[in-house]
């Protein structure tokens, strides 16, 4: 009998030897040294303006004929046959392909004649609009005015609106002439700017600078953008949207979910969750960011590679066990298309994503190879149409991250089986295979999802962190601890805050509030971590010896650790022969198996649903009012803001300080997260310091009702309040002397002051201060008296009009000014606890050295020292509490 005997086949190799799907990763190397070379000759001014024009698309056909000629071995001899090397022959030795060394050479110029067509540096002509930039040493100011129209989505920092602007045409010196190009400008926010809107902006022209530690001007040049617009007035033009259709659509599903997340979430976690889900990190405190940065976590805050990457690992695992490795390639590509289009399908989020999508096609094929391949030819398109993209750090970091993804991730997954495997065969006594096969994204578990969740994380932290060091100088030496921590949660912020965008653009805005727990809690445990982690004192360095040759070798090492086995046997292969590969039996990976699988380890994800279920339920009810007045003095900076809860639950928030994003945080530090709704918002008067935060309140919140004082209704800061308040249909009444808000539980809200403007004679009528509300909150035996920003001619005039100013606190007048809280104001108040709201380090002076010297022998907090104050009370006795504690000492 004769018996057949099959063996592996060879790889499939191209007539040059090389792997075809390897070819790929070789011109783009090529490439992108072509581009470097062209930096390079710039930067020492070898050659200028012009040099590529459109020459590049010649030197890039003719690559892509001698590729071709190479993939169907044009001119080569027929191949002998191949040969099984385990059936004891030695395959043929190949020597490199004259076409595909042409290819290489041909994009090796291609590349150099790429970046000439669009230098680092603009090459203006007199129809470019940045030919008639000023330069930023020029004396000279001139105004000009230019027509064109919002090309970005609209962002809003420190309170200023940010907007790229694409030119169309301007007139300088009174004559109007057709330009292109597009500026950056930022203005302020009373009118909120939408993208493809028409406008027209005037003011001075200008040429970026390049800063001291940062070249601003090539980072926008990298945007194509090179010119800003200094001081500007901008003005809305009648007209239809522009951009096209498909942006309009993009923008507007990012602006509805950016208002969904800021409703649904308190801050800083709607701001964190609006960088993770839809890419604008604008909104995240400083100081959190800063947090971030010190322990190397920084990049689960932005839309990058790392954190696409992430989202479509999490979703090819989770299809992978449900459908088969095959059938889940189009449930996750579907996914991340649904993630990339909510998040704005911007360059830097589109890039993300096509990397993201190689990668899932890469392990669909289970191809190491491939995903090489997908990657060169992401990286190679981009840096087609933008090719000092190359430079460009976000880019970097997005193909570092899908590197790790690709080459550290089997590997990290393989070394995890197996101490795991050596671990429990050590418990239980269980035999072990020789080789323990890689399980990479074939999870059977919710443990197996969080370790996915936690080793892609590695991975991709493992080839990111060289170009993070290396670019901000920055080495934290508590990264990969704070990382190992924060890894698990992070598939649930991405996961379950997608489907709540999804559910609550969809109008289900309730079952989105739901969903939105699971990221809530996961970004707690984040930033919870992120803090503890920035509290060491060494949890960062400074490293300036890290330079390129660092880096280089950093990456040398990495890859020979990691990829040693990988990198041994393609160089094998391209220098002396073609290596076989085993051939994998593949496994039943039938729906119908999978889902066997999950009612198999469905107790396991019931266990978990329960666990999340139970978790949102106990936290509700330790949030909810515990039948005492609570009065939380809010840290808003150089203003004021205080928030009461009443014994049932009711709110009242007293005005809030001038940023509201300072604001909102400070609410989300004492507003359970699911609690979207105020019950009366009152400002005391109108300066933008108390009144400024408040603007944006109805974006956020539900009001019920709100209040301001009469007599100040008619100024501007003012009337922009009550258009927000407007606009959202909050009544608003107007409070004077005598007027009172019942609060309900037996509290009272009374006005103290002001009375009717006639009665203020002798005022400067355009005082605000002293038409600033007084308040007097009592509760059974409890007291507080609230004097906003009323000085001593207010002060004289309630102590002579017989108002009840006894209280056990008081709020200290203009956050300690010398116009205020004097001696005989404070003695008729005899209170036992005196609070000042006042910045840290601010520009008056404030407290008053003479206002702390009336206040001697009575406890003072106040916000720039204690932080957040909180005081409760049950009507009879009074508690305190500070963000920072109370100093005792000073008392």
């Amino acid at each position: 009998m004769m018996t057949t005997v099959s063996y592996p086949t060879t790889a499939p190799v191209c007539a040059s030897g090389t792997p075809e799907r390897m070819r790929l990763l070789y011109l783009a190397i090529a490439y992108f040294l072509g581009l470097a070379a062209g930096q390079i000759l710039w930067n020492q001014g070898w050659f200028g303006c012009g040099t590529g024009d459109h020459y590049w698309v010649g030197a890039l056909a003719l690559g892509s004929f001698c590729v071709l000629m190479d993939a169907i071995g044009f001119g080569r001899a027929r191949e002998p046959m191949r040969w099984p090397a385990e059936a004891g022959f030695s395959p043929p030795r190949r020597t490199p392909s004259a076409w595909f060394a042409g290819g290489i050479a041909l994009a090796c110029i291609c590349g150099f004649l790429r970046l000439g067509s669009l230098p680092p540096q603009p090459c203006p002509g007199p129809s470019d609009l940045a030919y008639f930039n000023l330069d930023g040493r020029e004396k000279v100011s001139r105004l000009t005015a230019v027509d064109g129209y919002v090309a970005s989505y609209p962002i809003l920092i420190d309170g200023r609106q940010r907007l790229d602007i694409e030119v169309e045409s301007l007139e300088v010196e009174g004559e109007r002439k057709k330009a292109i190009g597009r500026l950056r400008l930022h203005t302020d926010t009373d009118y909120r700017f939408r993208f493809g809107e028409s406008l027209r902006v005037r003011g001075q022209l200008t040429e970026p600078p390049i800063l001291e530690d940062f070249d601003y001007r090539a980072y926008l040049a990298r945007r194509q953008i090179h010119s800003l617009m200094l001081q500007p007035h901008v003005e809305p033009q009648p007209g239809m949207l522009r951009g096209g259709a498909l942006l309009q659509l993009v923008y507007g599903m990012r602006e509805r979910g950016e208002r969904l997340l800021n409703r649904l979430l308190p801050e800083p976690y709607a701001a964190l969750a609006s960088g993770m889900l839809l890419g604008i990190e604008a909104g995240i405190p400083r100081d959190l960011y800063e947090k971030f940065n010190l322990t190397g976590t920084s990049h689960v805050i932005v839309i990058s590679g790392s954190n696409v990457a992430l989202i479509s690992g999490a979703l090819m695992a989770l299809g992978i066990w449900l459908f088969g490795r095959r059938g889940a390639v189009w449930p996750t590509l579907a996914g991340l298309a649904l993630y990339t289009l909510l998040v704005g399908g911007d360059a830097a989020v589109m890039r993300a994503a096509l990397m993201g999508g190689m990668f899932v096609v890469a392990t669909v094929l289970g191809r190491q190879s491939t995903a090489l391949a997908g990657l060169a030819a992401a990286c190679l398109l981009m840096t087609l149409w933008n090719p000092l993209m190359l430079w460009d750090v976000g880019f970097q970091l997005s193909s570092a991250a899908t590197l790790g993804l690709i080459l550290m991730g089997p590997a990290l997954t393989e070394s995890f089986t197996t101490i795991w495997k050596k671990a429990a065969s050590g418990i239980r006594r269980l035999p072990l295979s020789d080789r323990p096969e890689s399980d990479f994204l074939k999870p059977n578990t919710v443990g197996d999802l969080l370790r996915d969740g936690v080793l892609m994380t590695v991975a991709a932290s493992i080839t990111t962190y060289p170009l993070i060091v290396y670019y901000f100088g920055r080495l934290s030496l508590i990264s990969l601890l704070s990382n190992l921590l924060i890894a698990p949660v992070q598939p649930g912020i991405l996961i379950f805050g997608t489907m709540a965008l999804v559910v609550g653009l969809s109008g289900l805005e309730q079952a989105a509030q739901y969903l939105l727990f699971v990221p809530y809690a996961s970004l707690w445990w984040t930033t919870m971590i992120v803090n503890w982690s920035a509290s060491f004192q060494f949890a960062s360095v400074k490293v300036n010896w890290f330079g390129g040759g660092a880096l280089a070798l950093t990456y040398a090492a990495i890859l020979g650790l990691f990829w040693r086995k990988q990198m041994w046997a393609y160089l094998r292969l391209f220098w002396s022969r073609a290596v076989g590969t085993t051939h994998r039996h593949r496994g039943d990976t039938s729906t119908g198996k999978k889902l066997a699988e999950l009612v198999i380890a469905m107790p396991t994800w019931t266990f978990g649903a329960l666990s999340v279920v139970a978790g949102m339920l106990w936290w509700i009810a330790l949030t909810q009012p515990d039948g005492q007045l609570h009065m939380h003095f809010l840290d808003v900076g150089q203003g004021d803001g205080i928030f009461i809860q009443t014994p049932s639950g009711r709110q009242l928030l007293i005005d809030g300080g001038d940023d509201s994003q300072q604001l909102f945080a400070e609410l989300g530090a004492v507003m359970p997260f699911w609690d979207r709704e105020i019950d009366y918002a009152v400002v005391t008067h109108p300066d933008w310091d108390h009144i400024g935060g408040q603007t944006d309140l109805p974006a956020r919140f539900r009001i019920g009702q709100a209040a301001i004082s009469e007599n100040t209704r008619e100024s501007e800061n003012a009337q922009i309040w009550l258009r927000a308040f407007g606009a959202a249909d909050v009544p608003v009444t107007g409070l004077r002397q005598g007027g009172w808000l019942d609060l309900g539980d037996g509290v009272a809200l009374w006005a103290l002051w002001p009375p009717p403007e006639a009665k203020l004679k002798g005022l400067d009528a355009g005082d605000k201060n002293e038409r600033s509300l007084v308040l007097k909150l009592v509760y059974g035996e409890f007291t507080v008296l609230l004097t906003g920003d009323a000085g001593e001619p207010s002060e004289e005039r309630l102590l002579h009009g017989g108002q009840p100013l006894a209280a056990h606190v008081l709020k200290v007048g203009h956050h300690g000014s010398e116009h205020s809280s004097s001696r005989g104001f404070v003695e008729a108040v005899g209170p036992s606890v005196a609070v000042i709201q006042v910045g840290a380090e601010n520009l008056y002076g404030h407290p008053d050295p003479e206002v702390l010297e009336i206040l001697d022998g009575r406890l003072i907090l106040r916000n720039d020292r204690e932080g957040r104050i909180h005081i409760w009370s049950d009507g009879k006795l009074m508690w305190i509490e500070t963000e920072e504690g109370v100093d005792t000492d000073r008392f």
